[in-house]
């Protein structure tokens, strides 16, 4: 019976096709990274476009370009060659930012190494950005299990070797001429470290300001402190009820906040658990406009 089935489409070559097809969907289930099929295939890294005004952005930051990623997980099973292959991506688009909302590895200090390693590729105009998220500070839970001793401090330490700036609680104003725009870095939100009121302590006041935070459980919070774009990621374009459960209604894509804030959730760029056409992989590009 099944050869029958199968060899009409062989002869055609699309029984090769149809096996290819039937593992790649499974495998798109495996863990929090899959299976890399090879080649970064051109219509499978989605790249989100939008624009943003910001009040009191000044003309020196208008039009300036932030491509946001999150949920790297560079690990046994996310390959290096794809990361690399996502970093050149992100360098053809010619930005002036980058932010990254966190979990940069999966687990262990040798990845930690190897990511930093990776994205110290990264070329944006000014700078890269970041904050970290869950995994790097262990396979970390909401009920605190699964925390590494000093894992985040080794995380944040190799990425700055890769000239990253992650910020821990802390905040970064960028000039030009008149015009300022600050980025502010939040701990994760199940970390014991996570403190948006000592972050916003550091923070210029009447300063466009976008926020970094992995969680976007943390979102109204962080926009209470001051952030007018809050940039998370965690989900990986999913409701996350069980594995790694949040709370709110956030899992991917614009939300607005009120009065003029945002919270954008990418849908980050590991491959893993992709099974719906919504969450495949995700670089966001905001352009900037002064309000």
């Amino acid at each position: 019976m099944n050869e029958l089935f199968f060899s009409p489409l062989l002869k055609r070559g699309g029984g090769r096709k149809l096996i290819r097809g039937m593992v790649w969907s499974a495998a798109k289930r495996c863990a929090l990274g899959g299976l890399y099929p090879g080649r970064l295939e051109k219509h499978w890294l989605r790249v989100e476009r939008h624009t943003l005004a910001l009040k009191g952005l000044g003309k020196g930051f208008s039009g300036c370009r932030i491509a946001h990623i999150s949920d790297v997980h560079c690990s046994l099973i996310v390959l290096e060659r794809y990361l690399r292959q996502c970093v050149d991506a992100i360098n053809d688009l010619d930005v002036d930012f980058v932010a990254v909302t966190g979990d940069f590895i999966t687990h262990g200090r040798y990845y930690a190494r190897r990511v930093a390693h990776i994205l110290s590729k990264l070329n944006p105009g000014v700078a890269t950005l970041a904050c970290l998220g869950n995994h790097d500070y262990g396979i970390f839970h909401p009920n605190g299990l699964g925390g590494k001793d000093g894992l985040a401090d080794y995380v944040a330490q190799q990425l700055s070797h890769a000239d990253i700036f992650v910020m821990l609680n802390e905040a970064r104003v960028f000039w030009r001429g008149s015009s300022a725009i600050q980025f502010v870095g939040l701990e994760d939100y199940w970390s014991p470290r996570y403190d948006p009121k000592l972050a916003f302590s550091l923070a210029h006041h009447n300063v466009p300001t976008i926020a970094l935070v992995h969680n976007p459980d943390a979102a109204h919070e962080v926009a209470h402190c001051g952030a007018d774009l809050i940039l998370s990621g965690h989900t990986h374009g999913r409701r996350l009820q069980n594995l790694v459960p949040t709370k709110t209604e956030y899992f991917a894509g614009m939300y607005p906040l009120g009065r003029n804030k945002h919270l954008y959730v990418t849908r980050g760029i590991s491959y893993g658990r992709r099974v719906h056409t919504n969450s495949r992989p995700e670089i966001t590009v905001f352009t900037l406009e002064d309000a």
